[in-house]
């Protein structure tokens, strides 16, 4: 017995179009997801560092202010004020720290790898530049690794550099005065500043 073929079928037809409203709504979700985690992490950061940072300013008359900044990362202190003791370098007899240019000491420890302490003082004296230079000449002897009688600002530089440690004496005429600028610069452990 034959069998009657089925009629053939009409093809089905293609199935409709998938919505973008959803690819949307997964994009609006994964922002608002993001969004949510990068506050949460920046308010915990916040929250921690400010338990781990500690900032103390200390007053101590006379216009002199201590300002010390410690923090996971390492820590950093100014201190108004410099002695002769502290710069490792003569302080000019006679000559007087000049009022509104600050002279600091600034130490940075930075997570107990880098230590630098920077020493700054600026004074001044009526004594002329050639008397004030003969005297540093004097003092600093052999200990000066580099001389500038008139550097390109118009100074006189005595440059000493050893091991881990830069110290600078520069002097400039101003007039009726001699400008006197100390400098040293250390790096390394806290006990060799």
């Amino acid at each position: 017995m034959a069998t009657n073929p089925l009629p053939p079928r009409p093809p089905s037809p293609p199935p409709p179009p998938r919505s973008s409203s959803n690819y949307v709504a997964i994009a609006f979700l994964l922002l608002t997801l993001i969004v949510v985690i990068a506050g949460v992490a920046i308010w915990g950061g916040l929250g921690l560092l400010s338990r781990d940072v500690h900032i103390n300013v200390n007053e101590q008359g006379a216009g002199k202010k201590e300002v010390s900044i410690s923090t996971p990362m390492g820590s950093l202190e100014v201190n108004k004020g410099v002695n002769e003791a502290s710069l490792g370098l003569p302080i000019y007899p006679g000559s007087a720290r000049i009022p509104d240019k600050d002279s600091a000491t600034v130490n940075i420890d930075i997570a107990d790898e880098t230590k630098v302490q920077v020493l700054a003082g600026k004074f001044e004296t009526p004594d002329s530049l050639d008397k004030v230079r003969e005297f540093y000449r004097a003092r600093l002897g052999d200990q000066v690794t580099k001389y500038r009688d008139h550097d390109e600002n118009g100074k006189t530089v005595f440059e000493m550099k050893h091991d881990k440690q830069d110290k600078v004496v520069s002097l400039k005429n101003d007039g009726e005065k001699t400008i006197i600028e100390l400098v040293r610069v250390s790096e390394g452990n806290s006990e060799a500043n």
